[in-house]
């Protein structure tokens, strides 16, 4: 085979290959699976107001996990949420954020409304839930099967440790993804499968 000829050929593949990677870039991803669906539950928000599963029908919902007593882990959440709240804001986009109590003996109302005036959240947006223990611990351990438990740690003092996910949940309450956002890598993975789950329900 002459130079010339060995030329086009070698640089014929090398645009058929590149061809088939735009091809593979632009195929539409799968679907984001179901992995269950909104528990039904009874709760009330930082307003007093009902708030249950069917407030989250309609629109795409970012749910975590936290508590106003929590120096730990829950400063980190908020703050991610916080930062979803802005980036959604900015597109917007119609999805809400929803941050369940776990610790709903001492995060009433009243005590969520201070924490979601400190978190300047939009309460249009972002709501911040509470309920009995019982209705709270239904909902998140055996609904949004996230983790959840009271820890002593003196006479009249307690911990509590809990997962630290975000959850997904599509306008007709499937859950459709768990989250890690230690990292800006993990929080862009979040904020991608926001985006898609809105276009697929557009």
């Amino acid at each position: 085979m002459s130079a010339a000829r060995l030329a086009v050929t070698v640089g014929g593949l090398g645009l058929a290959t590149a061809l088939a990677l735009v091809a593979r870039a632009m195929r539409p991803a799968a679907p984001l699976p179901v992995l269950g669906h909104v528990p039904v539950f009874q709760l009330e928000d930082e307003r007093g107001t009902p708030f249950t599963d069917a407030s989250m029908r309609g629109h795409a919902s970012v749910v975590d996990f936290i508590f106003t007593r929590c120096a730990s882990s829950c400063p980190r959440l908020t703050a991610r949420m916080a930062d979803l709240q802005s980036r959604l804001a900015g597109e917007r986009s119609d999805v809400r954020l929803v941050s369940f109590s776990v610790d709903p003996e001492n995060d009433t109302p009243e005590v969520l409304s201070r924490y979601s005036a400190k978190t300047h959240a939009d309460a249009m947006r972002w709501s911040f839930v509470t309920g009995s223990t019982d209705a709270v611990e239904k909902a998140v351990v055996m609904g949004f099967k996230m983790s959840a438990a009271k820890i002593a740690k003196a006479a009249d003092d307690y911990d509590v440790v809990h997962g630290e996910w975000f959850v997904l949940v599509d306008p007709k309450g499937n859950l459709r993804g768990y989250y890690p956002t230690g990292t800006d890598e993990e929080f862009a993975a979040l904020l991608n499968d926001v985006r898609r789950v809105e276009r697929e329900h557009s």
